[in-house]
């Protein structure tokens, strides 16, 4: 009923994006013309009383990265008052849907659905909600301090068959069950006041529902602690008994089941949005809540719908699945995305960051003047010409301790030293394509991918992509905002009732000119220079 009230009347579709370092908003006329708004702020300037560095709360320990929750709340307030200010119409809003940071947690105590369910629009979020929030910081997606946890997990779940066959997933450390059962550990008090665990995706969409929202499959899968039925979403006993065993909690009254709440398929229609933003800022009481979502199943509906490499600080392939086949060798993560479908991604921790460290060492500040354009052309064009030979020179580029494969800190090259810019610039290139073709064995066959990410302007990087994956590459308008743009479609969805491939095609806006197509003439070389990769791979132990 929800659903058919939306679609009458209203025009826009709303989808925002609460990443790491920003948040980002993005308007669809779903009637018309498509993008009308877009928004966005980063945390550290709009909120510096919480001193985060990049939207990260500094700590002695490189371990710990965490955020403030109640700087999310503030930034919820914030994302819906500058829609109103810059004078979006918010009355014509027929749906919202958010997505956020992949597998940041939040925890609340049990008075949190009361209190999100009546909401005084006289007063902001915050002042309503900080006394019910028991852990004033979130876990996200690049801590790394729960490894015992994740270590229990991995072995109690050995006699159930592997957490990998159980999940999809093996143990990480960056999931919430390792991260649940360690605060747990540490903070038993605290813990035991909590009675609502949530994704921080379902946390913010239980604010705009005005109740406790469930957490869909798309962040819900990326958890160590659901079950592999992509029809029927739920939570794994096995590993629930295993995590209150280890917090003590099966003794204690109230099971992690009973703080998860519950997982519902991608895109659920949830209810009418909370009275708090109706009264507030002006929002269609008509406007339906979707289940929120993870950052990486949004920004891939938010490209096409079918594979996307992003060329960020790290790098990732991230494409849907025909079949469910979890990766034995942990190099991909399995998350829900479409009903009745999933996706797969795999992270490269050595991207854009290596060529940021090649750009300075060959062409240093001063050398060729200040102009950051210049020289990053210079750059690109030192890499030389797109054909390949089957004798390039090729390096393992591990500026950094790298995750696929896993592999410590060095760069190794294969028969030549670092003198030479235009070999060492070429090699990385290469390389580093050739890596992402290796270790993306779950990407579906696909005649297109999309590129996005900063490093996606290097023209010569593309055309290697192409080559490299046999597949055209192309970038898309608005690639800065592809996971709002991703949760936008969605919405679009609720309000015209059409298909997934329908909305992609029709507000997935393809820049035609980025369009790079496979070289004939590579296509040889190509073969030659992957068994090489692999081979070098396997030569220094990576593999």
């Amino acid at each position: 009923m929800a659903l058919t009230r939306a679609r009458k009347g209203t025009r826009y579709a709303l989808g925002i994006d609460f990443g790491t370092q920003s948040a980002k908003a993005m308007v669809l006329d779903v009637r018309g013309t498509g993008v009308v708004h877009t928004d966005s702020f980063d945390y550290d300037t709009a909120f510096p009383k919480y001193g985060t560095e990049g939207g990260v709360l500094q700590s002695n320990n490189p371990l710990i990265r965490h955020t403030s929750t109640l700087m999310l709340l503030e930034a919820l307030d914030l994302v819906f008052g500058r829609l109103q200010r810059n004078g979006v119409d918010l009355g014509s809003i027929g749906a919202v849907k958010i997505d956020a940071m992949q597998h940041c947690t939040v925890y609340a105590d049990s008075s949190f659905g009361e209190r999100v369910g009546s909401l005084n629009a006289g007063q902001s979020l915050l002042t309503q909600l900080q006394t019910s929030i028991t852990r004033r910081t979130s876990p996200i997606w690049e801590d790394r301090s729960p490894v015992k946890e994740a270590e229990y997990l991995a072995k109690e779940m050995e006699s159930s068959g592997s957490l990998l066959r159980l999940t999809g997933n093996r143990a990480e450390l960056r999931f919430p069950a390792s991260q649940i059962m360690m605060w747990a550990s540490e903070s038993p008090d605290e813990y035991a006041r909590t009675a609502h665990i949530s994704l921080l995706s379902a946390f913010l969409t239980s604010v705009m529902a005005g109740k406790v929202a469930p957490v869909d499959t798309g962040d819900g899968w990326g958890t160590n602690l659901n079950n592999l039925n992509i029809r029927q979403p739920g939570w794994s006993d096995a590993v629930i008994r295993a995590a209150d065993e280890y917090t003590g909690s099966r003794n204690a009254g109230l099971s992690l089941r009973g703080r998860l709440g519950e997982m519902v398929h991608y895109d659920t229609v949830l209810g009418t949005i909370a009275p708090y933003f109706v009264r507030r800022y002006g929002i269609s009481p008509r406007a339906v809540v979707l289940a929120g979502t993870g950052d990486n199943p949004a920004t891939l509906l938010g490209c096409g719908g079918q594979a996307v490499v992003s060329l960020g600080s790290s790098y990732t392939v991230n494409g849907q699945m025909r079949k469910i086949v979890p990766s034995a060798s942990g190099e991909y993560n399995v998350f829900g995305y479409m009903p009745g479908k999933a996706m797969a991604l795999t992270v490269f921790t050595n991207g854009a960051k290596v060529h940021e460290f090649f750009l300075d060492k060959y062409f240093p500040k001063g050398r060729q003047g200040t102009d950051a354009d210049s020289r990053w052309e210079a750059y690109v064009s030192a890499a030389g010409e797109a054909v390949l030979q089957e004798d390039e020179r090729l390096m393992l580029p591990y500026l950094r301790d790298e995750s696929v494969p896993l592999r410590a800190a060095g760069i190794i090259r294969d028969g030549f030293d670092d003198q030479d810019a235009r070999v060492n610039i070429r090699s990385l290139h290469v390389s580093q394509v050739l890596s992402l073709k290796v270790h993306s064995g779950h990407l579906s066959r696909t005649d297109a991918l999309c590129v996005v990410g900063g490093a996606g302007r290097n023209r010569f990087l593309r055309q290697l992509i192409a080559d490299v994956f046999d597949s055209s590459t192309y970038n898309i308008r608005h690639a800065a905002f592809a996971a709002a743009l991703g949760c936008a479609i969605s919405g679009a969805r609720a309000i015209l009732n059409t298909s997934y491939e329908e909305a992609a095609s029709r507000f997935v806006q393809i820049d035609k000119a980025s369009f790079a197509n496979p070289i004939e003439a590579n296509r040889h070389p190509v073969q030659k220079l992957l068994r090489r990769y692999e081979a070098l791979e396997k030569s220094t132990g990576t593999r």
